[in-house]
């Protein structure tokens, strides 16, 4: 496209950027993002204690005494905590129902033409607690996990993910021309929100597998688990640059063309 056409056509997203300064976005990275993300190295030991303490003070009225142990292990550089609690194992008339359920809707979901990025997310439950349903028909004395291999797991899911989240957060806001300040809220509401989000989450999920059954174990971990942690940071990410999209909108100064 030529020099004289991009000078009459309007604004738009197509042929444009943002030009930041690259030495500015790297010390910013280095002196917020990363600090942010080493912390959580010498912190996680604490904060999941805390998650732990919590959990149990919510979970201890529909289980037995002593039935909740809070236990540590070491993970990294330090320990970390989590909870043990028995097991459910599901019966077979159990798992034959949840079998029957999932065929009836994997047949009856894609037939529905309204809202179909739900029913494809839905398609993807049945599915999914469909394969843990045949399996605890057919080889239920095999399962190798137990709810506490899943507390295990997700509590390591979890340093991780908190781990990651100023790093991802960093590397998506830090470039944009919005401010230091409100770049800095994003990174502490997206670390919060996934703190408190991550908590009530292990919690639902350690009540479910210890009064409902293992067999939910599957669909937990791979569609409610680690894929719904990038839709929220994702979903922050967008708040953000809407909010900066608005405010410059009418800032014809901050885009250059894009040869």
């Amino acid at each position: 496209m030529s020099n004289e056409t991009k000078s009459i056509i309007l604004y738009h997203r197509s042929y444009r950027k943002i030009t930041r300064s690259l030495r500015v976005f790297l010390l910013q990275f280095l002196v917020i993002a990363l600090p942010f993300s080493l912390s959580m190295v010498f912190c996680y030991p604490q904060i999941t204690h805390t998650v732990c303490i919590f959990a149990q003070a919510v979970l201890v009225p529909f289980f037995s005494p002593d039935a909740l142990r809070v236990i540590k292990l070491p993970y990294v550089v330090g320990n970390v905590f989590l909870i043990d609690l028995p097991s459910k194992y599901p019966s077979i008339f159990f798992s034959l129902v949840n079998s029957l359920v999932c065929l009836f809707l994997l047949v009856l979901l894609p037939v529905i033409r309204s809202a179909k990025h739900v029913f494809i997310f839905l398609i993807a439950v049945c599915f999914i607690n469909l394969i843990s349903s045949l399996y605890f028909i057919f080889f239920p004395y095999h399962f190798p996990y137990e709810a506490v291999d899943y507390s295990e797991l997700y509590i390591k899911q979890q340093v991780s993910i908190w781990f990651f989240v100023p790093i991802i957060m960093g590397l998506s806001i830090l470039p944009l021309p919005s401010t230091l300040t409100s770049k800095m809220i994003t990174m502490l509401v997206t670390f919060f929100y996934s703190l408190i989000f991550g908590t009530v989450r292990y919690v639902v999920f350690l009540f479910i597998l210890a009064n409902a059954s293992l067999l939910y174990m599957a669909v937990l971990f791979f569609v409610l688990g680690p894929l719904v942690d990038f839709i929220y940071i994702v979903g922050i990410y967008s708040v953000h640059v809407t909010m900066l999209s608005k405010k410059m909108r009418s800032d014809f100064t901050s885009w250059n063309w894009l040869y």
